[in-house]
């Protein structure tokens, strides 16, 4: 706090020797011609350059803090609502780990199934390995069937909440700052992009 208390006063310091070079430079046809009628202007340059430096001061001075206070804000918001779209993502991607961990059970079980099936006789064992492959292929594509359809709900269900987040976080962000055009021109962008996602 001393430091930045001798920076702002080193500053002013700094912007008073400034001012005043530019009023003795300046200011010499106005002592050198009494009573002459061109001073005028170059007293109205003077204090703009001073009015304009004490607005840059008050700026610095009183909005520095409440800018980077909003704009951190801000950036927190943003952060917040992407680790939120992160975290659901990574749910969608346990369970679609996890369905895919059934199907592989399904599998091996189909599988030992078989195995038992091949070992009981030899006078019937053709026509159960017909019948335990056909009730396995059956079995193993109703299996694969509701996997997909898992998969691809949970792929809808990710995509419609990405959606849902990015139209809401636009709608809240943008109300008024763009067009129709601008409106339609992002939102084809933004639907090709998560088709190629989900592609």
């Amino acid at each position: 706090m001393h430091v930045d208390n001798g920076k702002r006063l080193h500053t002013l310091i700094s912007i008073l020797i400034v001012v005043g070079l530019l009023l003795h430079l300046t200011g010499v046809p106005v002592f050198a011609e009494d009573g002459a009628a061109d001073w005028r202007p170059t007293f109205d340059f003077i204090m703009r350059w001073i009015n304009f430096g004490i607005l840059v001061f008050l700026l610095v001075r009183y909005g520095k803090q409440p800018l980077l206070s909003f704009l951190q804000g801000q950036k927190d918001e943003v952060a917040g609502q992407i680790l939120e779209v992160e975290s659901k993502k990574q749910q969608m991607q346990e369970m679609i780990e996890e369905t895919q961990r059934k199907v592989d059970e399904s599998a091996v079980r189909f599988e030992k199934i078989k195995e038992r099936i091949v070992e009981q006789g030899q006078q019937i064992k053709q026509q159960i390995i017909e019948d335990a492959r056909r009730q396995s292929q059956h079995m193993l594509e109703l299996e694969k069937k509701k996997a997909f359809n898992r998969i691809g709900q949970a792929r809808a269900n990710f995509l419609s909440e990405l959606v849902d987040a990015a139209t809401k976080h636009a709608q809240d962000r943008l109300p008024g700052e763009l067009n129709e055009n601008d409106h339609r021109k992002y939102q084809d962008l933004y639907l090709s992009s998560v088709n190629r996602m989900a592609g």
